[in-house]
């Protein structure tokens, strides 16, 4: 299979997932949502579900890619509504994949969980992270 961002940030998403050892319906739900967002084929959507740590991580987007990716990936960490301790310290470890700076990892991980994904987009999410990271 050929990686390309799209693929890794899939299997981004699917490790945090398969993080509590099962996939929810409403996880399944919105990976089938995700696939189709990033064109990933029914194959590759099998072979990453089987073993998402085949595909590394990403870590040379640019900053804003990398924040709506974390805003992705904090839609998965909701979707059953039930955010476990094996989710976060999956998250932990993606956040650091993402190149975030190593000494705003908790910060940020703990600031997305705190944030309602029900009543906030994008683009304030991207103002939250870039003030927290000191960012204007």
């Amino acid at each position: 299979m050929e990686i390309n961002n799209n693929i890794i940030h899939f299997a981004n998403v699917v490790r945090i997932a398969k993080s509590d050892d099962q996939i929810t319906a409403e996880e399944n739900e919105m990976l089938v949502i995700l696939a189709k967002k990033y064109n990933i084929s029914d194959e590759q959507f099998k072979e990453i579900l089987k073993d998402p740590d085949s595909i590394p991580t990403i870590s040379q987007l640019e900053l804003d890619e990398r924040i709506e990716k974390l805003f992705e990936l904090m839609h998965m960490v909701e979707a059953d509504r039930e955010i476990e301790k094996v989710e976060v310290d999956t998250l932990r470890k993606l956040v650091t994949g993402l190149a975030f700076p190593f000494s705003h990892v908790d910060k940020i991980v703990m600031e997305s969980l705190k944030t309602d994904l029900g009543v906030t987009n994008l683009d304030r999410f991207k103002r939250d992270i870039y003030k927290l990271l000191g960012i204007k």
